[in-house]
């Protein structure tokens, strides 16, 4: 089975969390643009945005 995408991740957080995106890039310290674009796949995360998002969801599981 393939691991998810970041945007599965994301989307699959804000879900289990009821949050809204802006509340995830507030919370994540990602712009809420970027957390949209992520989402729609329009945008690939740099390094170190996957990163920064993998931690916070990691540590706020």
């Amino acid at each position: 089975m393939d691991k998810p995408s970041i945007a599965e991740m994301i989307i699959q957080y804000e879900k289990d969390k009821d949050m809204t995106d802006t509340q995830f890039a507030f919370e994540s310290h990602i712009s809420v643009e970027r957390v949209h674009n992520l989402k729609s796949g329009d945008y690939e995360p740099t390094a170190d945005e996957e990163k920064t998002i993998l931690e916070y969801i990691k540590l706020h599981q």
